[in-house]
């Protein structure tokens, strides 16, 4: 059974990810937590009644975003619980996390950690820091008709592929998969540097790669074949640029990759393409992690 956590915190971004829960639900059974962090400010000792007063209306609030959540998405998910938490967002959304121990959790991704925060906080920290895979909410749309799906053969990209497969899009989507030869070295260099046997070599290998890439494709997107109309595509060159590039001119609804971390410190790097798609995609983003 799929286990999503949302994390709703009143902000649009939040409101879109409801809405985006509420119109794709998982073709199989799923279990879903609402959770809603009650921020709680630190006040001195001589003011305890004040903080308490505060304390109870921040915590009715958060109920409060619970409840109407709830009431969106109770016909679509029977299986549903609340939990309302007090304490600071970020790091009760990564407590809560490991403590419910969902495959994705959904958030705005301008969800922020109070009115003083930074836009886009919270969601910053569940790209970037949690253990499972996120979807970042930027829009609610009212269809899902484009997905433009990052392929880069690793065990991420593969888990966010197979939870595109899990969702019911309708109508049926269109998936460009798109492979990237990864050419980012050449930003160093001019056409000039390179000597013509030396380019030729180069053009022959990275050929070859997209050759191979191609028929990848074909084999790891099949999982999508009854859901969505798949397409596939190979780019040489920077992969954010491309798949920046790809999501533009399709106006992707969604864009979705795997997430690279990097061995025992995966939980403080996100990888540099998804840190740069992150900031800059002009969709939804589905992080993939495995």
């Amino acid at each position: 059974m799929m286990r999503v956590l949302l994390f709703t915190d009143g902000s649009v971004g939040a409101r879109a990810a409801t809405m985006w829960l509420e119109r794709f639900v998982p073709a199989e059974p799923s279990m879903l937590c609402i959770v809603a962090i009650a921020h709680t400010p630190r006040l001195p000792a001589k003011s305890p009644s004040v903080l308490e007063s505060l304390r109870r209306l921040l915590l009715d609030r958060s109920r409060q975003l619970c409840e109407e959540a709830r009431a969106r998405l109770k016909d679509h998910w029977p299986d549903l619980e609340l939990d309302v938490i007090e304490g600071d967002p970020h790091e009760q959304l990564l407590r809560a996390a490991d403590r419910w121990k969902p495959e994705l959790v959904v958030l705005g991704r301008n969800a922020a950690a109070g009115p003083s925060a930074s836009l886009g906080s919270v969601a910053r920290l569940g790209g970037h820091h949690l253990e499972c895979s996120v979807l970042l909410v930027d829009r609610a749309s009212e269809s899902i008709r484009e997905i433009v799906l990052g392929m880069d053969g690793s065990p991420s990209a593969r888990e966010a592929t197979r939870l595109l497969s899990l969702f019911h899009f309708c109508p049926p989507p269109r998936v460009l998969a798109l492979g990237i030869v990864d050419a980012s070295w050449r930003r160093g260099l001019a056409a000039e540097d390179l000597a013509p046997q030396a380019q030729r070599a180069l053009d022959e290998v990275e050929a070859q790669e997209a050759a191979d890439t191609q028929l990848y494709l074909g084999r790891r997107t099949g999982i999508l074949a009854e859901r969505a109309t798949v397409e596939s595509e190979v780019a040489i060159g920077r992969p954010a640029e491309a798949l920046l590039a790809a999501s533009r001119r399709r106006t992707a609804d969604l864009l979705a990759i795997g997430h690279q971390g990097v061995g025992p410190v995966r939980r403080l790097t996100l990888g540099s393409v998804a840190a740069e798609l992150l900031a800059a995609a002009p969709c939804s983003l589905l992080i993939g992690r495995k």
